[in-house]
C-alpha cells in the first residue's frame, strides 16, 4: 500500500469515527437532553474510549454544535433548491411544492435533531445564540433570492421587500411544522405542503 492510499484509508476511518461520535451524540442527547448528558455517555454508545472523543472534538458542547449546523446545513439546501435551473412560472411553483415536501420530510424524519435545534439549545450560551442568527440571516437571504426570481418571473408583486417577506415565510413555515411535530391536537392536514405554499406565497401574487 502506497503512502498516500494509507493516508487516504486513515483519513477515511477518522471521518467514519467522528460521524460516529456525532450519531452517538444525537442519540444520547434525544433521550436523556444536553445539560445531563455526559461525554461517556456518548462514547459509551459509540462504543469508544473516552480518549477518542477529545481527537475529535473538545467537549460536549462543540458535538452539540456540529449537531446544530448539520441540521441548519439541512434546511438551508431545501431553501436553496428552489431557483437551482428555474426558468418558467410552471417550473417555479413545482420547486416551491417540491421544497415544502422535502421539508416536512426533514422535519419528520429528524424529530430529535428539531428538537434539540428549538428546546435544547434555547438561551445555551453566546456562541450558539450566534450560530443560530447567523442561520436565520442565511435562510432570509436564500428565501430573499427566491422571492425575488418569482417577481423576474413576473408572479410576485415588486412592492414588497423581499427580505421582509422572507423572514414573514420562515417565522410562519417554522412555527406551523412545530405544531405539527410536537402539538398532538394540530389537525391532521393530508396536503399540509401544498397549503404551506398556498399560504406562503397567496400574499406576494400579482393581482390578475
Amino acid at each position: 500500500m502506497s503512502p498516500a492510499t494509507k493516508k487516504s484509508a486513515a483519513e477515511a476511518r477518522g471521518t467514519a469515527r467522528r460521524q460516529a461520535l456525532l450519531d452517538a451524540a444525537r442519540q444520547v442527547f434525544s433521550q436523556k437532553g444536553y445539560h445531563p448528558a455526559t461525554v461517556d455517555d456518548i462514547t459509551r454508545v459509540a462504543g469508544v474510549a473516552k480518549g477518542t472523543f477529545y481527537l475529535y472534538f473538545s467537549e460536549k458542547r462543540a458535538v452539540f454544535y456540529d449537531l446544530m449546523q448539520q441540521f441548519f446545513e439541512m434546511v438551508t439546501n431545501v431553501g436553496m433548491s428552489v431557483s437551482r435551473d428555474v426558468g418558467t412560472k410552471k417550473e417555479y411553483f413545482a420547486r416551491t411544492e417540491a421544497a415544502a415536501s422535502h421539508l416536512v420530510e426533514l422535519f419528520q424524519n429528524n424529530r430529535d435533531l428539531v428538537r434539540l435545534s428549538y428546546r435544547e439549545s434555547m438561551g445555551m450560551d453566546e456562541q450558539l445564540e450566534k450560530m443560530v442568527r447567523d442561520f436565520y440571516r442565511a435562510l432570509a437571504r436564500v428565501e430573499a433570492d427566491n422571492i425575488r426570481l418569482g417577481m423576474d418571473l413576473g408572479l410576485f408583486r415588486d412592492d414588497i421587500d423581499p427580505l421582509l417577506a422572507a423572514y414573514a415565510h420562515i417565522g410562519m413555515v417554522e412555527r406551523v411544522l412545530l405544531q405539527w411535530q410536537f402539538d398532538r391536537s394540530f389537525p391532521k392536514i393530508p396536503d399540509l405542503q401544498k397549503q404551506i405554499v398556498e399560504l406562503a406565497y397567496i400574499g406576494l401574487r400579482k393581482n390578475r
